[in-house]
């Protein structure tokens, strides 16, 4: 009788162990998959919140640009406007010791009435000149250089505050009384808002508006004196017209020309008798508004709103206050008084490269030498007492009512200072619909 033998050497593993340790091994390969599957998906996904991340800080670089652009734009409106002399920081000089920022930057074609800007020579070529300004924590700083690239301060911070820059500069446009105003916005003080230099910003943009002149005298008188009602000169009144391309008018009046010693002088080849017109039924029918806005395009309160526009109380003699104010100012002059103005002479307002319009709601009383290079509007002249050669109106006077008085000014009709009143007063505004975007 056979038996089988027992070998406790050999171990027999149940069945159930094995698939065990099969599944176990499948679930970790599942895991892995699972778990790669979410790095990817995580990689993924972050790589999307970068890109939301990136495009989210362009945007917000392109906006302060934008808006730093567009300050621009209203900060040259504004400093244009605006009489005061400037210095190289832009900032207002006490007194009028140099050139306003619309000297500094624009020049005038008196042939054809075009802004032209002011350039700078680099090597060989003419570029204009470019204010710009820079913001930091402590705000604003600007330079308004007169000669070579805009010397912007570098701007610091230790917060990674953002510190938009913009430049401006001014082109000519064919039409006159208009020019093309540029301004360039960056997120940073560098690149195109800092030309000249090295670096470049992270975001620019341009953008374009053309601006028209609203002049502070819109249509120049055509006599040297113009009364919508009488003109009575006790004393020796002078009247003079040279300008044969204004007619060589030197007297223009609603009511009658009265006077013992009249001095009238007008173009060569006309008679001095015919150059003034009495009686113009025309002139003396328009309501003293109209006869305002047919000169100055606004009614009083519009134009006394003009930025450059300086009102002066005149209740006591202000022949001192006026005078501070015109000198007091680079350019642009334009005075505006409410009520009655007295001014006594010796006084000199104005000059020929710098005349002043001088408007007076009431009546301006003048005595003495008073020499004014500009335009005088009032609601009523008189001129009285002893006066000399220096009591003289180069540009045009304009009465609401009467001219009258016993004092021997002379009025000539100075067609060149009548010209630049046109051309170098006024405000600049935006043309609308010229906005550009580039």
């Amino acid at each position: 009788m056979m038996h089988s033998a027992f070998n406790p050497r050999v171990s027999h593993r149940p069945r159930h162990h094995l698939h065990t340790h099969q599944r176990g091994a499948a679930s970790l390969s599942v895991s892995l998959l699972l778990l790669l599957t979410m790095l990817l998906s995580a990689a993924y996904a972050h790589r999307g919140l970068l890109f939301e991340q990136r495009s989210s800080a362009n945007q917000y670089r392109a906006a302060q640009a934008f808006e730093a652009a567009e300050a621009g734009i209203d900060w040259a409106i504004a400093q244009l406007n605006q009489p005061w002399p400037v210095n190289e920081r832009c900032e207002p000089l006490p007194a009028a010791s140099g050139s306003s920022f619309r000297e500094r930057y624009l020049s005038v074609n008196t042939v054809s009435a075009q802004h032209e800007p002011l350039v700078w020579r680099h090597g060989a070529q003419d570029i204009a000149l470019q204010p710009g300004c820079v913001h930091s924590a402590q705000g604003w700083s600007c330079t308004c250089p007169s000669n070579g690239w805009p010397d912007l301060p570098a701007a610091h911070s230790d917060d990674l505050a953002p510190q938009p820059a913009f430049s401006v500069q001014f082109s000519a446009e064919p039409r006159p009384g208009l020019v093309r105003l540029t301004a360039t916005g960056c997120s940073n003080a560098a690149g195109a808002c800092r030309p000249g230099t090295a670096g470049r910003a992270d975001a620019v943009v341009r953008l374009q508006v053309l601006l028209g002149l609203l002049p502070g005298v819109s249509v120049l008188p055509q006599a040297a004196l113009t009364a919508r009602g009488a003109v009575d000169a006790t004393g020796a009144l002078g009247v003079l017209n040279v300008d044969a391309a204004s007619g060589g008018l030197t007297v223009r009046a609603g009511g009658s020309l009265s006077g013992t010693a009249l001095r009238l002088s007008t173009a060569p080849g006309g008679a001095a008798e015919a150059s003034a017109t009495t009686h113009d039924s025309a002139l003396a029918a328009l309501a003293p508004e109209r006869l305002f806005a047919s000169h100055f395009g606004l009614d009083r309160v519009h134009w006394a709103n003009h930025p450059a526009a300086q009102a002066i109380d005149c209740t006591t003699p202000c022949a001192a206050a006026i005078a501070t104010a015109i000198n007091a100012v680079g350019g642009n002059r334009m005075i505006s008084i409410t009520g009655d103005a007295s001014i006594d002479g010796p006084l000199t307002l104005g000059s020929a490269e710098r005349p002043v319009v001088l408007v007076v709601r009431g009546t301006a009383t003048l005595r003495g030498d008073v020499m004014l290079h500009g335009l005088l509007y009032a609601g009523d002249i008189r001129w009285d007492g002893p006066t000399g050669a220096q009591a003289v109106v180069h540009g045009a006077v304009v009465s609401e009512s009467d001219f009258r008085g016993s004092g021997a000014p002379l009025v000539q009709r100075d067609a060149a200072v009548l010209r630049a009143l046109q051309l170098h007063t006024g405000s600049f505004a935006r043309v609308p619909g010229s906005w550009k975007d580039f």
